[in-house]
Order: C-alpha cells, then structure tokens, then sequence
C-alpha cells in the first residue's frame, strides 16, 4: 500500500516565516484517522484528521520533527514521523508499511488499479534525512511518551500564535524574527551592599594569596568548609605539559575532592554565581579531551588528537555552560580552543570570544604562534579579563599564555576594595600617571589629605600584548602632582577553579576543585535550581537562507533598517567581510587570501585572492556550512546564521557577493 508523507512550505508575506502544510496523501483509502503530535509549545500539541485530506496547515521558521499515528480502519495502528523542512517547496517520501496493515476484505473485492509510483526522494548532500519509522506503539503507550525527551528547545513555534490555522496574513513586523533559543537577559548580580557579597569580599581582600605549603591552598582562599585532603587518582612525578614551564612542585598528578569537601565548594561556587555581576568563563583543552583530545599529560586521557574531530559531539560541560549561558548566569566565555563545541551545545556566539581561532569562523582562522590575534578578539579579551567580577576556569593549566589574565586579572581584584563612583579619588579607583615618558596604571589603596597611595604597574599607550599586569607595591602620589582618574572596576568575587590537577596559579583561587568537569556541574545545576533534565542540546533551524539586519559589509543595522537576506543554499556565492584575521592567522594554506602578490605554499603557487567563494554544501554532521573560498576549504558554523537573524553578532564573517534585501 502506497502512502506519501511531507510538507509543502511558501515563505509568509512578512519575510520571516513559512506558510506550510504537513499531509499524509496516497492510498489513504483504508485509513480511519491520522494522529499527529507537534512540539509542545503548540497550543493542543495533539491534533486528529479523521476523514481527508489528512492535513495539518500552520505557520512558523522553526523546524522540529512531528510524530505521526496511522490507524486503520480494521483497528490497527503505525507510528512513523516525518521532519519539518523549509529547504525545498515540497519535500515527502514514500511510507513502507508492513503487509500486514491494513487487514485484507473478508469478501474478495474487484482488483485495483495499481497505484502510482511514488519517486523515492534524494536528500541533497550535507542536509539531514527524514527520521526513520519506528516499531508502532500502543495508544496508551503513547499517551505517555515524549518524543521530545532528547531535544532542545524547538523554535519558531510561537505558542500564542503560531499553532492555530490563519485565516489571513499577519502584517510584517519590524526587526529579526523570534530567536531559536530563548536568551535570557545576563543576570544582575548583587551590590556591593549585600550582606553575603560585602562578606565574602571582605574575606577575600584580607586573605593574601596562598603558597604553596598553606593548609588552605587545594581549597581556596574564600572557602569555609571542611579540609580534608582530596585523594590521589593517578600520581606523576612529570609536568603537566613539556612546553610550558612551570613550578618544581608541580606535577601532573591528578587529583579529586572527598565528597564532603567537593559538595561544600559547590554550594559556595552556587552561591558566587547567583551574586556575580559579570561570570566570564576561561576554558582550555581539558574540556574537550574526551571528544577532540589534548596535548597535556593526564592520567584520564591519552596525549594526541582523535579522528574527525570536526563531528565531535560536545560534552555535558559544554552543554551545561551553554545552558547557563542562555539563562544569563554565564555573561561570557573566553575559548583557547577551535572546537566550536560551545556554540554546538547552544552557548551564543555573541558571547564567546575564541580568542585563538576557530574551526568554524572564515574570517578568525586558528591562529599560529607566530600570528597575531583577531584585531576585535584581543580588546574584548582584556575587557573581560578588567571587568569580570567571578572567573570560572575549567580543562586549563594557566601555563602563561597571554590570555590567561582573563583568570588572573579577575583575581588579583578580590584583594581591591569595591570601586568608588565615578569620578572620586578613593580606594578602589584607578589612576593614570605620567612619568619620564612612560605611563602607569595604578589602584588607590588610602587617600590622605594631601596624597594618596597606589600600587601600579606599566602600561603601554597602545595598550600591547606587551603590558605588564602586575602590581607593584604601594607608592605615595601627591595630590597636587597631575595624574587622571580612570573608569574603576574594584572588587570582585575573584576566580574560582575546577579541574584534576595542579595549577601554578591555585594560590590566588576564590575556590579550588579538584575532579572532573562534567561531575562538578551535574552537582552545581541542582544548587543553582535547575534540573539536569533540561540540559539539552539546541536544535538548530533547517534553513539556509533568511532576513537578517546586517548591511552589505556584514555589520550590524541599526532598528527599522531593510533586512538583508542572507543565502547560504547550496552553491551561493559569498565573499569573507573586511576586518578579517586571515594574514594575522598565518595559516600557510590560507594566505594568499588577502595577499598582495603570490603565494607558494608546498610547491603550490596560488594567486592572491580578496576571500570570494561558495557554498559547498551544508552539513549537519559537523553543524556547518562547508565553503570554498579562494580554492581552499573553509567552514562556517550553522548557529552563525542563528545569531545573525538575532542581530546577535556585530560583524558577519561572511556575506553573499551580490546581497539583496527586503523591500
């Protein structure tokens, strides 16, 4: 028996939508109804046809898979689904069923004309197939199973109004359409005078940082429960790392908090977050050891890189902080690594700063340690690493690199007081002066009548890498000696820590963990009232093409601006924005693309390019659209276009070569 199960789709007059219809078409003849359940988000999610055509119309951007029940009419009962999709104007295949179902007649009846062949439908490369049938259920099996158990959230289902059949168009409306992930706004924190913040930075500002022989080192400085010693793993007399140096003292031994001690910094790690204004995440490779690999030694995994790294699936770390990150409670993330496995578990790509490259971003290269950084990456880095009121380090051995100030900085605020008003010399605030050429940078620590005292440190002009952060010790400045006053961010919650081993930095920690990664956040969600249930990874849109409010540079529209359509389809011809770090990069294979003469890379000369190309294809096994640009592979990873129909970003990596926008 011949059945065909798919949607038709129209874009909506808006610009932002799709008007589609699901069927079941075909032989339906023996059917007596057809069951279909959409996401939950719909209002009455269940819907029953039960005479044709078997059809459901709606409208929305978002695409989820729709659960579908045949019952025949001699009473039995098949569960199939079928995929929303928007990428073709009808998209269906054809529906096996078991022999079966429906019965045979019990009166022999006149031979049918055969029905019509049905085209078995071809599934473009790169995109993802229909779900295949499962076993049927029974119905009072069914009323009580989810389907959605394992996914996401699954937007452009508006619940107020997209569920219901329109009679008539909705008017257009101003700005991108909805968001496929609900992105909370960043959350407040408390102020200064909070009991339970004024304390614990009161804390914090009195207790140095720790040597290595304190009894409170493995714990931290603002920690108060019990002390007893986290036990041993796996013991190394090697570093962490051969080509970073470090400590005589430190070694690779890796090490787990007792349970009673893990589960007290975790209530006080809780805590610091619900109170932290600003929560910046520094992660390294350690938390993607078990799915990309890692260059430190561990006792947990092997030293190396594992195969099709680009597919890899993101762990439950990443999928926790994704998760805090749409909440609010994580403002932003500094990322060593390439992976994109942040922005594969949901975390917005408006909040991560990769600040050493990325796989799936055309225009920031992985940058070699010969390169430079990203001209927009390292300003926001040193922002973050000046502004973060709680750092939260995770699978890195803070080894030196530069960027490690983002976890550093943080904590060498913990020992200032609360920054002043604007404006007011006082503890806390931060001068400028001026001497013999150069320029220091210094935090007020007493003002007298006629001076004040500050501890400073170098600072070039033009802001270098070069910048010692350090602070001196205290120097008296006169009052009447010229200096300026800068925007002051004073205090702070400080740094906390969680990994298995030892860093040369554990001493200035707020907190200390010691375990895995993804164990200490399965134990922190619940503190913070979230279930671990609700964890789930995003289900990006099926679309590859759509209005976003960005210009023909790739910048960011002000409100009310035509929208430019933005059209990553198969073979659509785009070309990388200004600003990118392709030559700062020094990726070999990519730089002739904005080279002014040839390059020859292993006896390949190739001539330079401005960074025009195509689209490949898109693949949802690695979450990105493929590229050729200049004759060389690239990728750009799909949650750009959900940020870009967001307005999320500021800069797009890439636009169409001819963009056309809405009129």
């Amino acid at each position: 028996m011949a059945l065909v199960l798919g949607n038709s789709c129209s874009p909506a007059k808006d610009g932002k939508r799709y008007n589609w219809t699901f069927y079941v078409r075909g032989a339906t003849e023996e059917l007596d109804s057809v069951t279909i359940k959409l996401h939950p988000t719909f209002k009455d999610p269940v819907r029953v046809r039960q005479e044709p055509p078997f059809e459901f119309q709606s409208r929305g951007w978002g695409t989820f898979d729709i659960v579908v029940l045949l019952k025949w009419k001699n009473g039995s009962i098949h569960r199939t689904s079928w995929e929303l999709q928007f990428d073709q104007p009808d998209a269906s295949r054809p529906l096996d069923l078991p022999r079966a179902a429906p019965a045979a007649p019990a009166v022999p009846a006149a031979p049918a004309a055969p029905a019509a062949p049905v085209p078995p439908r071809t599934v473009p490369e790169g995109t993802m197939a229909p779900s295949v049938e499962v076993p049927p259920v029974a119905p009072w099996e069914e009323e009580h199973r989810d389907v959605f158990e394992a996914r996401g959230s699954i937007v452009g289902v508006d619940s107020a109004d997209e569920a219901m059949v329109e009679a008539a168009e909705e008017e257009a409306t101003d700005g991108p359409g909805p968001p496929p992930e609900l992105l909370r706004d960043t959350s407040a924190g408390t102020t200064d005078d909070d009991p339970t913040r004024a304390s614990i930075c009161e804390r914090l500002r009195s207790t140095a940082y720790l040597p290595h022989s304190h009894p409170q080192f493995m714990f931290g400085r603002g920690y108060g429960g019990p002390l007893n010693a986290p036990k041993v793993l796996w013991r190394s007399d090697q570093p962490p790392r051969k080509d970073h140096s470090c400590p005589k003292w430190l070694t690779a031994t890796e090490f787990e908090d007792q349970p009673e001690v893990m589960a007290a910094k975790v209530k006080e790690l809780a805590r610091l977050m619900l109170m932290s204004r600003k929560t910046v995440a520094y992660t390294g490779a350690g938390i993607s050891a078990a799915v990309i690999g890692q260059a430190a030694l561990s006792g947990q995994h092997t030293v190396g890189w594992k195969a099709d790294t680009r597919a890899a699936p993101p762990t439950f770390t990443h999928h926790a902080l994704g998760f805090l990150g749409r909440q609010g409670l994580l403002h932003g993330w500094v990322q060593q690594n390439h992976d994109g496995l942040p922005q594969k578990a949901g975390f917005p790509q408006e909040r991560i700063n990769e600040i050493h490259g990325s796989w799936y971003d055309p225009g920031n290269p992985v940058v070699k340690y010969s390169g430079t950084l990203h001209e927009r990456s390292y300003p926001w880095m040193r922002e973050d690493a000046d502004t973060a009121d709680l750092c939260l380090v995770l699978g890195t051995s803070l080894g030196g690199l530069n960027a490690d100030q983002v976890a550093t900085k943080t904590a060498d605020r913990s020992l200032q007081p609360s920054a002043p008003p604007e404006g007011v010399l006082a503890p806390g605030a931060w001068v400028m002066l001026r001497r013999g050429g150069r320029s220091f940078k210094g935090c007020v620590t007493k003002v007298e009548e006629k001076d004040f005292q500050a501890r400073f440190r170098p600072a070039a002009d033009d802001d270098s890498e070069e910048e010692d952060d350090r602070l001196g010790e205290v120097v008296t400045i006169s009052k009447s000696e010229k200096f300026d006053l800068l925007p002051s961010v004073g205090g702070g919650l400080g740094t906390v820590i969680m990994n298995l081993q030892q860093t040369a930095q554990d001493g200035k920690m707020t907190l200390r963990l010691f375990g895995k990664s993804d164990e200490i956040l399965r134990l922190l969600l619940p503190e913070l009232g979230f279930g671990l249930s609700i964890v789930k990874p995003p289900v990006w849109p099926k679309v590859s093409r759509a209005l976003v409010p960005y210009d023909a540079e790739g910048r960011r529209l002000p409100p009310r601006a035509k929208r430019m359509w933005l059209d990553l389809s198969r073979g659509q011809e785009v070309r990388l924005t200004p600003g990118h770090n392709i030559q700062g990069a020094k990726q070999p294979q990519y730089m002739h693309i904005g080279a002014a003469k040839p390059i020859t890379v292993k006896g390949e000369t190739r001539k330079p390019g401005v960074g025009l190309g195509r689209v490949v294809n898109r693949c949802d096994k690695t979450c990105s659209f493929v590229l050729q640009i200049e004759g060389v592979q690239m990728r750009l990873g799909i949650w750009w276009l959900e940020s870009a129909m967001r307005g999320g970003v500021p800069v797009l990596p890439l636009v169409n070569q001819a963009p056309s926008f809405e009129e």
